[in-house]
């Protein structure tokens, strides 16, 4: 006859199982707590959502986004970072002799009022009309420093001009007065924004 009964051995081994997953259920709010304070020192904005070591974040400009993820993976105790991508609103930026016209969507006020400066700053006099909006869970389809340059160049073209922005396609569109102008613009246009990305609609007066 067995020492034991054989339900004895049974509770020899599932028990200490059982007081370590235990033990877990335990910690884990702990070990989230801290992670959570870690990463949130690394990422000074956007949503976090922590998962025991895993971070989610959300609510960060696209152009910003590789950075913050690089940031908070290198925070203490963090196992794994995603980033959620905000919707890529259609943008488009209008060329007149005496104005631009900016349409398109960001998350948050202070993205959409800097992005705006930025594009002021490069207008050379032209006034701006801002036609954007603040709409959560979007941001613009280019970066700032892309639309900084696009405004820069076209702001100096006399003749009307527009520029429609997409996920993975870009559109430029108007007359240019000459073809070495125009070979210029659009190879730059091809620069910033991938030579498959760019559909080119342009014109000249020759």
């Amino acid at each position: 006859m067995p020492r034991f009964p054989r339900w004895w051995r049974w509770a020899a081994v599932l028990t200490p199982a059982a007081i370590t997953a235990a033990g877990l259920i335990i910690l884990t709010p702990g070990i989230e707590h801290a992670v959570e304070a870690e990463a949130r020192k690394a990422a000074t904005q956007g949503d976090l959502v922590v998962n025991g070591r895993d971070v989610t974040i959300s609510g960060i400009p696209v152009e910003q986004a590789a950075k913050v993820e690089r940031e908070v993976e290198a925070a203490t105790g963090v196992r794994d970072v995603s980033i959620v991508d905000p919707e890529l609103v259609p943008m488009r930026i209008s060329f007149t002799p005496n104005d631009i016209t900016v349409t398109g969507s960001t998350e948050q006020q202070a993205w959409r009022e800097q992005f705006l400066q930025a594009l002021i700053n490069q207008a050379h006099g032209r006034a701006l009309i801002d036609e954007t909006k603040t709409q959560r869970g979007t941001d613009f389809p280019m970066t700032t420093k892309a639309a900084e340059t696009v405004v820069a160049v076209l702001s100096q073209q006399p003749e009307p001009m527009t520029v429609d922005v997409r996920p993975n396609r870009v559109v430029v569109a108007g007359t240019i007065p000459d073809e070495g102008r125009r070979t210029a613009i659009v190879a730059l246009f091809k620069r910033l924004f991938g030579e498959k990305t760019v559909v080119d609609q342009t014109t000249t007066k020759e």
